[in-house]
């Protein structure tokens, strides 16, 4: 890869190793430590609890073994702020950020306020209402997709995975309903979104204040800096995403894929074409995403939208059982297979048309299935000879559309206890694979290879480190001044992978019964024994596997790679995985630890099990997501400036969120569905709207409680 004009940073608070001739990292000598087991099987209460303090800078002690000096850097984690009752995935966001310096580490936390989390807080507490009718309406109710207002739209939450824009140099945390949202690297307080509310097309036609988007929860980034060609010719796009919305009762859907321009700061858009039939593509969910040298591969996912569903529980919030009984009555099982289209980047032109998200140009995509559902996938960047190689978490029965409910009936008899409650049925019914697939573009077609393993594919839901395969990691590598110049071996190339095992408990029976023609008879299941959750490593062109099952009662979280500090003298492709695991509270526990810690694995021998075993106190964080590393000193320089003299990118919020706008948009609203109808006819909802969405007290709100905070930058 070329080199970059990125200056390296000045690491004040990193303190930088001493050489060494040793090119293994010190955690190969270091022995691995016996964790007891924790209560029971199955998911602990932890998973469900998270502190709602947010800290800085706070320690983390070493609880067991120890921890490397050669383990440096940042690592950020996202995920929803759960608690028992409520939805998880529709939880606002919380990002954590681990500090590791020499001989310590540290935690700083904060949650994602978005304008829709400031406005939801004072329309919840009747700031916007007339009397109890307009109270009810305005109100925000809990979904399984986003807490919703009946008048206003969902809040935005982002709360899945945190991404690095390197062009651009900000930090993004993302969500599958919403727009990605830059946070300040060191605070981690959301700043700005990606592009304006009028630079996407909303996946519902309604004229919430704040409309429902739907976009892919990981962008697909292309690492490599390309020489700049000549000046009137624009550098191609290097960050994609989507703006997408399913088929549903009122509307027949739309795909489209969208990229950054990192020098206009602008949104570009491109309507996919199924090349073989010309139709237009609609997929149910697109969770994912990958860039390769010359394509761009969406992964249609197995987290299917249900809007009967979320229109029940918006409308209906104190009719529990109505609510349950629509979402099975309408419930769709998630496709068997998964489905990959493939854009050419060639055909990605941009142009004065693809600024407009209504009407975008249209571009083919390439239609291929195998190797059942899923929801995560990376591609290798190098696709020689137009064969892109795609690594896939295939769980052909995980379903993320439902959520535990009170007393709800499980497959092996038990009942859904009040703790459980809310928490995603991400626990797939059947074992799960891993598929390499070759997909090659001259030929049209798609060559598969499946592997199992019965002790680390039942319930594959998350992976971490796609960096290692598409290059991320070494453009992070690069933006912190470091240079890299050896390709990982094909023999060492690898993702880390957890799985949460196969636990009873988190499968309501309905849920078997939607799959039973999938799944088969329960005797073939591990209902009683159960399948522990692990953490392991997968090697792409030899479909080994290597890895940790967890002790009994430790359920795991997104594993993270994380290069040694001795890098050059070290392969970056050997260092350490970070991990956050949850257990309950028990008296073999270590002084400090809350049964939610931080576990440090030697890469190279995660079948050792951890090194080390960080904790404290104050760290209570339940279930996480995704993550992301960042080398020592790079949250120094992310804020959102490209490296040309210019102003940081950021949305004016007074404009996103203009009200007279959002006003004329409600009222306004019939007029454009029915254009041949006399306007006087639309009177009456006119004052309705007027009525219940107060718009002099809506102002006051977005004046007072939502744009003093986010200034302009």
């Amino acid at each position: 890869m070329p080199d970059t004009d990125t200056a390296p940073i000045h690491q004040d608070r990193a303190r930088p190793l001493p050489p060494s001739s040793n090119t293994e990292p010190e955690g190969r000598a270091l022995p691995g430590l016996e964790v007891p087991p924790g209560l029971r099987p199955g998911m602990p209460r932890n998973a469900m609890s998270s502190s709602a303090v947010e800290y800085v800078d706070e320690p983390l002690q070493v609880l067991a073994g120890t921890l490397p000096e050669d383990l440096q850097g940042h690592v950020y984690v996202a995920g929803p702020s759960v608690h028992a009752g409520a939805p998880a995935l529709a939880s606002d966001g919380l990002v954590l950020r681990l500090d590791f310096e020499v001989g310590r580490a540290k935690f700083t936390s904060a949650i994602m306020r978005t304008p829709s989390y400031y406005a939801r807080q004072q329309v919840d507490a009747g700031a916007t209402a007339r009397g109890p009718v307009t109270r009810l309406l305005n109100r925000f109710r809990e979904t399984t997709l986003a807490d919703v207002s009946l008048t206003l739209g969902p809040q935005e939450t982002p709360n899945t995975a945190p991404f690095l824009v390197e062009g651009e140099r900000m930090l993004l945390v993302t969500t599958d309903a919403g727009r990605p949202w830059a946070i300040h690297p060191k605070t981690l307080k959301a700043y700005t979104p990606l592009g304006y509310l009028r630079e996407w097309k909303r996946a519902l036609p309604v004229p919430w204040a704040f409309p429902l988007l739907q976009s892919t929860a990981h962008p697909a980034f292309d690492p490599e800096v390309l020489p700049a060609r000549a000046a009137e010719q624009p550098q191609r796009p290097r960050l994609f995403f989507t703006n997408h919305a399913p088929k549903w009762p009122l509307g027949s859907g739309y795909t489209q894929l969208v990229s950054w321009d990192t020098r206009e700061n602008r949104l570009h858009h491109w309507a996919l074409m199924d090349a073989a039939t010309g139709e237009p593509v609609v997929a149910a969910s697109l969770h994912q995403i990958a860039a390769t040298r010359d394509y761009v591969v969406l992964l249609d996912a197995n987290f299917p939208i249900n809007f009967w569903q979320i229109a029940a529980q918006a409308a209906v919030p104190f009719m529990p059982r109505v609510q349950r009984a629509v979402e099975w009555l309408t419930a769709q099982p998630s496709a068997p297979q998964a489905v990959f289209w493939v854009v050419r980047r060639a055909d990605l032109q941009t142009s004065p048309g693809t600024l407009d998200p209504e009407n975008p140009p249209l571009v083919p995509a390439y239609r291929f299935q195998s190797g059942g559902g899923g929801l995560h996938f990376a591609a290798l960047y190098e696709n020689e000879d137009d064969v892109i190689t795609l690594v896939a978490g295939h769980s052909p029965t995980e379903d993320l559309s439902h959520t535990l409910e009170p007393g709800e009936l499980l497959i092996n008899g038990n009942r859904v206890q009040d703790w459980q409650v809310g928490m995603p049925t991400a626990v797939p019914v059947t074992r799960s694979s891993l598929g390499v697939h070759r997909i090659d573009m001259k030929r049209l077609r798609i060559e598969s290879r499946l592997y199992s393993h019965d002790d680390f594919t039942w319930g594959l839901t998350v992976f971490s480190n796609t960096g290692l395969v598409n290059g991320e990691l070494e453009a992070h590598l690069r933006l912190a001044g470091h240079v890299v110049n050896a390709a990982v071996p094909p023999r060492e190339l690898a993702l880390y992978f957890n799985s949460d095992g196969f636990t009873a408990d988190m499968i309501p029976e309905r849920l078997y019964q939607l799959y039973k023609p999938v799944v088969g008879d329960k005797s073939a299941l591990p209902i009683r024994d159960g399948r522990a959750a692990s953490f392991f490593k997968f090697f792409v062109h030899s479909g080994r596997f290597e890895g940790y099952v967890l002790p009994t009662g430790w359920f795991g979280f997104a594993p993270q790679f994380v290069p040694s500090a001795k890098f050059p003298a070290v392969p970056q492709w050997k260092g350490y995985v970070v991990a956050l695991v949850v257990s309950d509270p028990t008296p073999d526990l270590p002084p400090g630890s809350t049964g939610d810690e931080v576990w440090i694995f030697d890469s190279e021998d995660l079948a050792k099990g951890p090194i080390c075993r960080l904790g404290s106190r104050n760290f209570d964080v339940g279930m996480t997501l995704h993550t992301t590393f960042l080398p020592a000193g790079l949250p120094d320089i992310l804020d959102g400036r490209i490296p040309d003299p210019g102003t940081p990118y950021c949305v004016d919020v007074r404009q996103d969120l203009d009200m007279d706008a959002i006003e004329r948009t409600y009222l306004e609203w019939p007029e454009t569905l029915l254009p041949r109808v006399p306007r006087a006819l639309f009177l009456p909802w006119r004052l309705g709207v007027k009525w219940a969405l107060n718009f002099p007290k809506l102002r006051q709100v977005l004046t007072q409680d939502v744009y003093p905070h986010f200034p302009r930058r």
